[in-house]
Parts: C-alpha cells; sequence; structure tokens
C-alpha cells in the first residue's frame, strides 16, 4: 500500500491498471472503489498486511460502474460488513453490471463474451447509500456529479485535506492530463462541461488529485486542470 497523502492510500497491490484508494478518518476507513472483480483477494490481503481489521472498512464509495471500479465491491462488502454508497443515477449500474456498455457500437458485440471470464464478472450489488451532487459525506467529501464518461459519475472533494479524487473524469496516463476515452464515454460533451465544473467551481479546494488511470499528482493539481480546461474550451479560468 503506496501512501498519497497523509490518511490516504493507493492500494497498489492490484497493480497499475488501474487505482482504488483507502482513506482513514475518525470512525474508521472508507474505501473509494473495487478495482477488477478479481482483486478481491488482493485488497483483503493488503488490508490485513497493514494490520487494519476488515470490519473497520466502514464505507465503500464507488465512482462509477465500470467492471475496473466496481469490480469486487459485491465480495467487498461481505467480507467487511461496509455499506456501499455510489450516485443516485448510477444505482442501476451497481445491480445490473450488464447494462454497462461501451460507447463505440462496434465494441458492443463483444462486451457480452467478454464478461462471462470470470476476472470480468462482475456480481450485482445493491448501494445502501445514494448520493446527490454537493452532499457531503461523513468523512469529509464533497460529491460532485462529473457525468459524462458514465451517467452518474461522481468525484470527491475534501477540502480540509486540499484533495480531489477525480475518478474517471479525467486521467493522468503518462503523466498528461486527458479527458476520459472516448471508446467508453457516451457523453463526451458532458464528460468536457464535468470537467470544466471541477475547475471553475472548485478549482481553488484542491492542490493534490488522485485519479482511477494514472499517476497523482501531489502539487499544483488545480492550476493543472484549469490549463486543460482553458484549452478545452479557449477560455481563461
Amino acid at each position: 500500500m503506496k501512501q498519497i497523502i497523509p490518511g490516504l492510500w493507493e492500494i497498489d497491490e492490484i497493480g497499475d491498471t488501474v487505482h482504488c484508494y483507502l482513506f482513514e478518518w475518525k470512525e474508521g476507513l472508507t474505501l473509494i472503489d473495487a478495482g477488477y472483480p478479481g482483486d478481491i483477494h488482493k485488497i483483503l490481503d493488503a488490508l490485513v498486511a497493514k494490520g487494519l481489521a476488515l470490519h473497520s472498512v466502514r464505507r465503500i464509495i464507488i465512482t462509477h460502474g465500470d467492471i475496473d471500479h466496481v469490480g469486487a465491491t459485491a465480495k467487498l462488502k461481505r467480507s467487511t460488513g461496509a455499506v456501499v454508497g455510489c450516485h443516485g443515477v448510477e444505482k442501476v449500474l451497481l445491480e445490473h453490471p450488464g447494462k454497462r456498455v461501451p460507447a463505440a457500437l462496434w465494441l458492443r458485440p463483444f462486451w457480452p463474451l467478454m464478461r462471462v471470464l470470470p476476472q470480468y464478472s462482475v456480481l450485482p450489488v445493491t448501494p445502501d447509500e445514494l448520493y446527490v451532487d454537493g452532499q457531503t459525506l461523513p468523512e469529509g467529501f464533497i460529491v460532485v456529479h462529473t457525468p459524462g464518461h458514465t451517467a452518474g459519475h461522481i468525484s470527491l472533494l475534501h477540502r480540509q485535506k486540499r484533495l480531489l479524487i477525480a475518478g474517471d473524469a479525467l486521467n493522468n496516463r503518462g503523466g498528461r492530463l486527458q479527458l476520459p476515452p472516448a471508446l467508453f464515454t457516451p457523453d463526451m460533451t458532458n464528460a468536457q462541461r464535468s470537467v470544466w465544473k471541477l475547475a471553475k467551481k472548485y478549482g481553488d479546494d484542491f492542490d493534490v488529485a488522485v485519479f482511477g488511470h494514472g499517476e497523482p499528482i501531489l502539487q499544483n493539481a488545480s492550476h493543472r486542470i484549469k490549463a486543460m480546461v482553458s484549452q478545452i474550451f479557449s477560455t481563461e479560468m
């Protein structure tokens, strides 16, 4: 497990294809996203190796219903007793994982075939908590609805920690800030608007940003996201 800032760890035991995070707060631990279905034992073993009791995981927050973010949620919920939360619009993808399909039409015929494989077979889970934009969670996170990649995608802002957990609203693959991939983003217009929202509405509230894909930005993250948005919209932030 790799510490990003005090109180936030990346569970790097699952590899670097996708990132999930562990947040420590006064009442316990919160997982943000849950990797692929096959990551369940790696996540549980990482918690145990760090000397953490599984029952100390109080909440599992899902940024969106992609296979690589929601994959191990159902088994983690059973193993820890944690509550699961997501945006209200995203509930359908947690309860019916097969409804999440690529935006690219040519990929869709292959999608059901891939989900037959055990490593990509997501168990459905009913969320215990449904979030709305602007809601403050007990951990101190502000829920920021950032649709586009999926309709109910959320990012998480922690003003006290000066931290943004972007999910897949944008990524930092190869150290370059980017919008989510068009192949898997059905509404790129809203995806652009969501990044604009992060920069314009919350850009003065964070310095550190972490992502579902790509390396964290540990300094001046808001400035970099504002610069990206300025390029997209050709307007000064």
